[in-house]
């Protein structure tokens, strides 16, 4: 009888810790992503290298391959027409990191306008 309670006890401390980082891990919103991305910098780590990218206003973007164009959706920051899809990111005042699949992508800073020039 102990040990149930004892086991149940445990059960429970892991299920309410479980839902405190759950809810830490929120996606932040499209709007949130677009105040702190349009016309900004975002510089870190993608894929095991360092990687930088300006996110201009008119929907492109830049980087050292060149760049294409992104969306901002309820899914995230979206790269139509190329197989990278989309990213969710959370957003902690200049640092973001970069989701896909539930996983984490990449992590770096967000640097005012653009770095890249």
């Amino acid at each position: 009888m102990t040990i149930r309670i004892i086991t149940r006890t445990a059960l429970s401390a892991v299920l309410a810790l479980s839902a405190l980082t759950t809810g830490a891990m929120a996606a932040s919103t499209a709007d949130e992503l677009r105040a702190a991305l349009v016309g900004n910098t975002f510089s870190g780590d993608m894929g095991g290298g360092g990687y930088a990218s300006y996110f201009a206003e008119d929907g492109t973007y830049d980087d050292a391959a060149g760049g294409g164009t992104y969306e901002i959706t309820d899914e995230g920051v979206c790269y139509p027409g190329t197989d990278f899809g989309c990213y969710e990111a959370q957003i902690d005042g200049d640092q973001l990191e970069w989701f896909q699949n539930g996983e984490s992508a990449g992590t770096g800073m967000i640097k005012q306008g653009n770095t890249l020039e």
